[in-house]
């Protein structure tokens, strides 16, 4: 397992970890094909449910196009987004020892095509065959690196360090590189409201830090879509 071990030391700064990550998705499928496990793709409209919190997790996600955010409902009308997920990340809460519940709703941000393999299916390629317990492996660590890059931004309390922090994920994640000044803009259209869910904050708080961000040349922000213009200037503002 040394090889899944190297692989999530990368920096999630470092591009290439998104070729890594498509490419073993990829090879994961192959060998399931291979192997003659059965999958099910479905492609899903922007607003439908793929799951919901609480019913029983019986499959592995993995999503091939489109955008997939996951939440968690709190004081009643509120919503905090655990992850916004981009094509070939895996997804779904699958216990291999006994049984499991989704901890999360999963919806479609997006139109998405999704390929379920049932747990069944999944067991069984587990064992007959390590290179699939190794892919696994290999994503399962990769899903959890970006889980600690997302739960690092909330440690600080200021609104405007979380969001320093986040917009750099997001950039790496669903970024597309500007040819003027090495600005990189965030292919996502996220209301204000959008960030609040995912720093754990206010839209109020969040529009404040933004509109101060955007006076200062730091970001650009247009229909919805953010440009980091200076990103160390960000990197400076992410230091509590």
């Amino acid at each position: 397992m040394r090889f899944a071990r190297a692989v999530v030391e990368v920096d999630l700064s470092w591009p290439g970890w998104r070729e890594v990550q498509e490419q073993e998705c990829q090879s994961l499928l192959s060998l399931l094909k291979e192997m003659g496990v059965a999958s099910a793709d479905r492609t899903y409209l922007p607003g439908d449910a793929i799951y919901r919190e609480g019913e029983f997790g019986d499959a592995l996600y993995i999503l091939i196009s489109g955008v997939v955010k996951l939440f968690r409902p709190y004081s009643g009308t509120k919503e905090a987004t655990l992850r916004l997920l981009r094509p070939w990340d895996i997804f779904g809460h699958l216990a291999f020892a006994g049984e499991t519940t989704q901890r999360a709703y999963a919806e479609a941000v997006t139109e998405c095509t999704i390929t379920k393999v049932p747990k069944v299916f999944m067991e069984r390629a587990i064992r007959q065959e390590p290179k699939v317990a190794l892919k696994v492996m290999t994503l399962l660590e990769l899903r959890l690196v970006q889980y600690e890059e997302l739960v690092r931004c909330l440690l600080p309390r200021e609104t405007e360090v979380r969001l320093a922090n986040l917009l750099p994920i997001l950039a790496h994640k669903f970024g597309v590189q500007e040819e003027r000044g090495g600005s990189v803009t965030i292919d996502l259209r996220l209301t204000h409201q959008d960030l609040a869910a995912m720093v754990a904050s206010t839209r109020e708080s969040v529009t404040k830090v933004l509109n101060e961000m955007r006076n200062r040349d730091v970001i650009e922000v247009d229909a919805g879509r953010i440009t980091l213009k200076d990103q160390q200037a960000l990197t400076a503002l992410s230091r509590p």
